[in-house]
């Protein structure tokens, strides 16, 4: 044909201009390319390898003991390395964040065939059935989950006994079905959410799908994986984090029990939630002189008047912190030299 006539002359051409010696280190530079090439294929490959054993995944495999994909590669729809976790708000809990496998969604419908696996593959909790001891709720938009948007539908599950939380996102169950969910109080029971998830909502939206956000796990029934899998800085930096998690809730605590005996001593204690909740949003997360006398005033007006709104408690705050600053300048006028 006429293009080998060219690509032959063309070679003849390059023959009689280039010597072998020229083109050697072209070669040279082919060859370093496809061996540094291999070589990084080769590394990834151990990495993956290597990391396999200290990911915490949430697979997809039929769970009919009947081997039917047992020449199938296994479904990976979500996973996160165990010590990229860290303590979660309640500091009883080692929370690992999910990443989703793009390549890999999961529909709703394949719920069921879905668990939640580490060490390569070995099931901590399967979500084909659950355990009278295990709930499940439909949480809609409450979640700590920044992701979340209004086309998503959170869903928290709770397997007990290994106290491990899984929750993951629905997207394509409308807003306003699952918020009619959220309302009746019959929809579901908590341990046969899976089965209502599959059968129902599955059926009504064929399309909908899941995406798995984190997996929480009783930090007491972890601690030999912390101790081992956590390097030595990384052990340092989370058992710092989880101090003064625990700090800050221990304020908190001490904070609503000041709350809460104030408002017995005042015979108005049944608006105590109520009025732990205003205290907190002030963002009152410890005790101290200058906030147990906020507190104080709070409650003095709660007994006067009832509950009162948030407005009205930033004002009393404002108010006090004013006061508060006064004090502090008439003090320090009083201490400079005449």
């Amino acid at each position: 044909p006429a293009y080998q006539l060219v690509l032959t002359a063309q070679a003849l051409t390059m023959s009689e201009e280039t010597s072998i010696s020229d083109l050697l280190p072209l070669v040279a530079a082919a060859l370093n390319d496809k061996a540094a090439a291999d070589a990084a294929k080769e590394l990834a490959a151990a990495r993956e390898e290597r990391d396999i054993p200290r990911k915490v995944e949430v697979i997809r495999s039929l769970n009919n003991s009947d081997d039917e994909d047992e020449d199938e590669d296994v479904v990976v729809y979500s996973s996160g390395m165990f010590e990229d976790g860290q303590y979660a708000n309640n500091t009883n809990l080692w929370d690992v964040t999910l990443e989703q496998n793009s390549s890999n969604i999961c529909r709703l419908a394949d719920l069921r065939d879905c668990h939640i696996c580490v060490g390569g593959g070995i099931a901590i909790a399967s979500l084909d059935e659950l355990s009278n001891e295990s709930h499940g709720w439909v949480n809609g938009d409450e979640t700590d989950h920044p992701d979340l948007d209004g086309d998503a539908c959170s869903i928290k599950i709770e397997f007990c006994p290994q106290s491990t939380i899984l929750t993951f996102f629905i997207r394509g169950w409308p807003e306003a079905e699952w918020k009619a969910v959220m309302e009746e109080e019959d929809a579901y029971a908590e341990h046969d959410i899976i089965p209502f998830l599959v059968e129902n909502v599955a059926v009504q939206y064929p399309e909908a799908i899941v995406e798995f956000k984190s997996i929480k796990f009783s930090a007491k029934k972890i601690h030999g994986a912390l101790k081992r899998l956590l390097p030595p800085k990384r052990k340092e930096q989370v058992r710092a984090d989880r101090e003064k998690r625990k700090i800050a809730r221990e304020g908190r605590q001490e904070v609503v029990e000041f709350v809460e005996s104030n408002m017995r001593e005042r015979g108005i204690f049944d608006l105590f939630h109520w009025m732990a909740i205003v205290v907190l949003i002030l963002g009152i997360q410890k005790r101290s002189e200058f906030f147990d006398r906020v507190i104080e005033a709070l409650i003095a007006k709660c007994e006067r008047s009832g509950m009162f709104t948030m407005e009205e408690a930033n004002k009393i705050m404002s108010t006090m912190e004013e006061k508060q600053c006064s004090e502090d300048l008439g003090s320090d006028d009083e201490k400079s030299p005449k």
